[in-house]
């Protein structure tokens, strides 16, 4: 008797991912969990995750509570976080931001940086890696003894609490004339950065994008992230590229095909491309995705 062979999983829910998928995946799964540490008072982070590793490319969709994040930390493959909900004050080689919905913060090979979702609400972030290191790395000064918190929160509790206003106010109050830029605005209608950047910006129009389709790419060492927009009845025709790809939906949902096997891919889920599988995008009722690519090659939409 003829064994039929499984179909591999290329479409991940993240809801679903407190556990190992059951059946071949395209990608390793690492069931959420909290990243840094066995508990939170011994790692550096309150980041919980579901990990999604490639070949050449990681994703994890990343929650922190409100008033806490990652202490000063390196590693030594680079970073992309795209925003999805909240905000994140963060520090990247001594530059101090407050990253919101909609931008994509950059942090460089073996940059010291760290991140606290700011206290208005949790955060929520798409976190993108390249494969030369794990998904975390040590904190700075060698101990594991708990999170970062803003003042009124964990082991600051007892701290004037700090509001989202005030971070801002005081980065107003105490600018950085000329420093570098990590954090890139990929809103649409955001003004193109200006001053040294760590990372090349390219808008849509310089992309060639397919009727309908908006956006905007962030190019770094090792990774491409597009920020995309599909109206309704866009879709991205077959095609297949050389370099592996990830693409994460912020909002709507994209009917694919892939080796001739179509799917759904919903809000929060995300479609694991490996190098050279064709495939194709559409969105019948239009959809905001991000779509990252090894840099390998150029990107291709």
């Amino acid at each position: 008797m003829t064994e039929v062979a499984q179909r591999v999983q290329h479409v991940y829910e993240f809801a679903k991912l407190d556990r190992v998928p059951e059946g071949p995946t395209s990608a390793k799964v690492s069931p959420r969990k909290l990243l840094s540490g066995p508990t939170l008072d011994k790692g550096k982070s309150s980041t919980m995750a579901a990990v999604l590793v490639g070949d050449k490319l990681a994703i994890a969709l990343a929650s922190m509570v409100r008033g806490s994040g990652a202490k000063a930390h390196t590693h030594p493959n680079e970073q992309l976080n795209y925003i999805v909900q909240g905000a994140m004050y963060s520090e990247v080689e001594g530059v101090r931001e407050v990253v919101t919905q909609g931008m994509v913060m950059h942090n460089p090979a073996n940059a010291v940086h760290m991140g606290v979702s700011c206290p208005d609400e949790d955060l929520m972030f798409l976190a993108m890696k390249d494969t030369r290191h794990g998904i975390t790395g040590p904190p700075v000064d060698g101990k594991y003894d708990g999170p970062a918190y803003l003042p009124g929160f964990g082991k600051r509790a007892d701290e004037k609490v700090v509001t989202t206003a005030d971070l801002v106010a005081e980065l107003e109050r105490n600018p950085q004339p000329g420093a570098m830029r990590y954090i890139f605005d990929v809103t649409a209608g955001a003004p193109a950065p200006a001053g040294p950047a760590s990372a090349t910006v390219t808008p849509g129009v310089a992309l060639a994008l397919p009727q309908g389709i908006t956006g905007t790419l962030v190019t770094a060492e090792m990774l491409h992230a597009a920020v995309l927009h599909l109206a309704p009845g866009a879709s991205i025709p077959a095609h297949a590229h050389a370099n592996e790809q990830f693409t994460f939906v912020v909002e709507g949902a994209l009917q694919i095909e892939l080796e001739g096997e179509s799917e759904s891919v919903g809000r929060h889920c995300a479609l694991h491309v490996p190098a050279g599988l064709r495939h194709r995008i559409a969105a019948a009722q239009g959809a905001v995705i991000v779509t990252l690519q090894d840099t390998r090659h150029k990107f291709t939409a």
